[in-house]
């Protein structure tokens, strides 16, 4: 679900400050805490700051990190929740649906997707965006939809950020979605 071409543009990418994120949103906890979930696939784990801030908040629990790059595993036949946070907008857009249905065949329980919705901070080598899928959340909830989960969390974050010489608008949707 990757082109051997991406895959060296995000290479790239990897080898520089890419992947950072360790701070669980409340809902991740919440989920976590419900005592429903026994395993997690960090989907887009880059260097694994969030499996391991998960695993260490919750040891009995199954972290199953993949990233193309730094953790390229055959992915599980089947986890009890996916985790995904600032990936999905990263995906080619003519695999997008192709990683949806596979996302969407192998949790059982529950999906936790943080998608940003505006430009990346940084570019590819070959000048492009990082974020390939620049769409608004009434887009992407509209990719979800077809899938017939409960949405049960959905918020719209948005704010602006200084960067050097411009300040850049970022919109980030958080979605929680069950299967029914």
């Amino acid at each position: 679900m990757i082109s051997e071409e991406y895959k060296k543009q995000i290479q790239a990418l990897h080898n520089k400050a890419f992947g950072s994120g360790k701070e669980l949103h409340d809902q991740v906890i919440k989920l976590l805490d419900s005592n429903t979930v026994q395993t997690v696939l960090d989907f887009g784990s880059g260097k694994g700051h969030m499996s391991f801030a998960m695993q260490q908040r919750y040891p009995n629990l199954q972290i199953i990190s993949y990233d193309p790059i730094t953790a390229p595993i055959d992915l599980p036949n089947k986890v009890d929740m996916i985790f995904s946070s600032d990936v999905l907008e990263h995906i080619e857009p003519e695999y997008i649906d192709q990683t949806l249905d596979k996302l969407f065949s192998i949790a059982t329980k529950v999906q936790y997707h943080l998608i940003a919705c505006s430009p990346a901070k940084k570019n590819l080598p070959d000048g492009r965006n990082a974020h390939l899928i620049i769409e608004d959340p009434k887009w992407w909830k509209s990719k979800l939809e077809k899938y017939g989960w409960k949405f049960t969390f959905e918020e719209i974050v948005e704010r602006d950020v200084q960067r050097k010489d411009k300040i850049l608008h970022v919109v980030k949707y958080i979605v929680v979605l069950h299967n029914q």
